[in-house]
């Protein structure tokens, strides 16, 4: 349930809405529309424009909730289709304009209806398990090696700072096979700061038990080996259970790399 701060916003942002006749139903989507949200969530709505007048929709709306929520940082992306905002009191807000042909895209299950003038709304869509597909899986194994990598060309050079932006990478890597290992499926996974519920108390376990990284060589080379260690029998196993054909000339080639320049083992 929101929060009463976030409800009140989420009632005036309504108010406003529904006195425009551009608008034509208004939900609360994100992990606030499903029921699963807290006191940090952002007020994710999904905004159904009358018919076409999206584009006159957005641009309108753009311009008159800058005064009228106190909004001091808005950006308009996908050409307007979406107006992510911040207000003076730091509540973020995402509007996604919707025409009746995009709702289709939309799950009735995952949205609360605030009002709606007419008769046009997301239907409920089927529950369906998902399974990572072996390209898609390959996909993440090979970029992962191709990042590990690297690691000799940042030492290399010292660019210790960059080669924490690598660690980054193997990180989410790790982070997006672990998604992949519990079967939930892109579209559920939710914002990017709201992810714990996703994985299970071994995998934030094994996460924390990950060491400190810090821009200094030998911590470059103890982080990266620790994550090659976490990631890749994950990856293997998860491999073995889908079919998937394992690169195993690309996993020998970095093994040789690492061992010839940097004498890591893993």
């Amino acid at each position: 349930m929101p929060t009463p701060d976030q409800q009140r916003l989420i009632d005036r942002v309504a108010a406003h809405l529904d006195a425009d006749a551009g608008v034509e139903a208004l939900w609360v989507a994100g992990s606030l529309g499903k029921g699963q949200g807290d006191a940090f969530s952002d007020i994710d709505l999904l905004v159904l424009a009358a018919d076409g007048q999206a584009g006159e929709l957005s641009a309108r709306l753009a311009r008159d909730f800058v005064p009228a929520f106190e909004v001091v940082l808005l950006n308009s992306l996908y050409g307007g289709r979406v107006l992510s905002m911040v207000t003076a009191d730091w509540a973020r807000l995402d509007m996604t304009l919707a025409q009746r042909e995009d709702l289709g895209r939309y799950d009735a299950k995952a949205l609360t209806a605030v009002f709606n003038k007419g008769e046009s709304s997301p239907a409920v869509q089927p529950d369906t398990s998902y399974r990572t597909a072996p390209e898609q899986l390959l996909k993440l194994v090979r970029e992962f090696m191709r990042v590990l990598g690297l690691l000799p060309v940042a030492l290399g050079r010292e660019e210790y700072d960059l080669a924490l932006s690598g660690t980054d990478m193997l990180r989410q890597m790790s982070f997006e096979l672990m998604l992949e290992e519990n079967g939930i499926a892109p579209a559920k996974r939710g914002g990017a700061l709201h992810r714990n519920p996703l994985l299970t108390d071994e995998q934030r376990a094994a996460f924390r038990a990950l060491p400190t990284v810090a821009a200094e060589r030998e911590s470059l080379i103890a982080g990266n080996t620790a994550f090659a260690q976490l990631f890749l029998p994950r990856a293997r196993r998860l491999a073995n259970e889908i079919g998937m054909v394992w690169p195993a000339e690309l996993e020998e080639a970095l093994r040789r790399r690492l061992l010839n320049s940097l004498q890591l083992q893993f």
